[in-house]
Formats: structure tokens, sequence, C-alpha cells
């Protein structure tokens, strides 16, 4: 098994991902604001989508499942981050 430096990074960015997450879901339950919710979900599935794709690492025969999972995901987070600019507190 051997990784390449696009592997690297996009662990990383998960693992960033996941403590942005964290850090923004602690927020949330202080301070109960909807945006902080919206921004903390957008991230752990930022976070989900790294691994799902990092996944090559361990399984590399998996098909086209996987690219087309990430790319609903990438809807979800932006549709997340979107609600998050416009929604009322």
């Amino acid at each position: 098994m051997e990784l390449d430096l696009d592997e690297i990074i996009r662990v990383l960015s998960s693992l960033l991902a996941l403590a942005i997450f964290t850090i923004s879901a602690i927020a949330y339950l202080r301070e109960r604001r909807r945006k902080l919710m919206l921004v903390s979900a957008a991230f752990f599935f930022y976070a989900l989508k790294g691994f799902l794709k990092a996944s090559d690492i361990l399984i590399p025969q998996k098909g086209d499942i996987i690219d087309v999972t990430a790319n609903l995901l990438d809807f979800v987070i932006l549709l997340l981050f979107f609600s998050a600019m416009v929604v009322k507190e």
C-alpha cells in the first residue's frame, strides 16, 4: 500500500474538517443558533466525503458509487452553507 500526496492531503483535509465540525458543534450546543448547526453539519459531511474518497487507499476497486456519492455530498454541503447564509436567527 503506497500513499501519494493527493491522498495524504485528502486525509488531512478530512481531519481538519472533523475538527472544525467538533468545534462548531460545541458552539451550537452552547448557543443554540441554527446557523451554527447548519455549518457544523456541512463540515461533518465534508469530512465524511473526504474519508469516503480516501477509502481508495484500502478499497481500490469499488466502482463509480463512490464518485456519485461524493458528488451528492458536495451538493448537500453547498446546500447547508447556502441555508446557513440565508436563514434568519
